[in-house]
């Protein structure tokens, strides 16, 4: 990737990967590295595979060693699509995003929750989707989902100089730059 021809084209922000379960992204420190370098405002995502609070709470203590040291303009974001979490019900699946934010809260991050409209209508308690902040995915000409967002995904078929193949095309609507610097969260 070139986040240099990334900022060249327009793009003020991006939201990358830091990890996936227990595992850090093979191309995190470098992607940070190069998107600060370039200065892009940064926030990062966790994929989650934890089907138990118990492995949340281990994967909020993964994410945060891999934090140390970095700061963040943008908040960090528990990316939750996980069916077989969805298969277990809307209570544990509320439960495990409230624990891994609270961890993250606990520790100065400003932390949210990614999924997409349908997910978040359906398996998400109104005290996730009203606590943390939302990034909601939907390709669609524009968002419906009825909910507080601050992000949204609208494509994860676009076309950024800098960046080979597809890439995900977000709108922010939130200085979430300011905030971080202001509240002394996510490193600043």
């Amino acid at each position: 990737m070139n986040f240099n021809k990334v900022k060249a084209a327009g793009r003020t922000f991006v939201i990358m990967r830091a990890g996936i379960g227990l595992s850090e992204d093979v191309y995190f420190q470098l992607n940070y590295e190069k998107a600060k370098e370039a200065g892009l405002d940064v926030g990062v995502y966790w994929y989650c595979q934890a089907l138990s609070v118990e492995e949340s709470t281990a994967e909020a203590n993964k994410i945060l060693s891999i934090l140390k040291g970095k700061q963040f303009e943008y908040p960090i974001y528990y990316d939750i699509e996980n069916q077989s979490l969805f298969n277990k019900g809307k209570e544990l699946t509320s439960a495990i995003a409230k624990n891994f934010c609270n961890i993250l809260e606990q520790n100065n991050y400003f932390c949210g929750i990614y999924a997409s409209k349908y997910y978040l209508e359906t398996y998400f308690d109104d005290v996730v989707k009203t606590r943390y902040t939302i990034w909601v995915a939907q390709y669609y000409d524009q968002c419906t989902y009825q909910g507080p967002y601050k992000v949204w995904q609208r494509s994860s078929e676009g076309h950024v100089d800098g960046i080979d193949g597809n890439v995900d095309l977000d709108e922010s609507y939130a200085d979430f730059a300011s905030i971080m610097k202001a509240a002394h969260l996510n490193g600043f």
